[in-house]
């Protein structure tokens, strides 16, 4: 991990809780790129489920929305109400 990732501020490190979310934010990503083909939300959810990553399905939207908005996922509608990530 470089010396710029384990610091927020100059002096401020990041705690274990705050590394743990960027870890599971980073596996989420990962996945997401990894698709063959776009998917909705429950489905990457139940994918990332299998390979063990333990997480509500709230706090799933929770952070697939922060990737979005952080220009790391793309959301496509697919219909009404209905949207897939790539």
């Amino acid at each position: 991990m470089s010396n710029q990732s384990q610091y927020r501020a100059s002096k401020s490190r990041i705690t274990k809780q705050q590394e743990s979310y960027n870890q599971i934010q980073d596996q989420i990503a990962g996945y997401i790129k990894n698709l063959t083909a776009e998917s909705d939300a429950g489905t990457i959810w139940l994918g990332l489920k299998t390979e063990g990553v333990d997480m509500s399905i709230s706090s799933f939207n929770t952070r697939l929305k922060k990737l979005v908005e952080a220009g790391l996922v793309e959301k496509r509608l697919a219909g009404y109400n209905k949207y897939f990530y790539i």
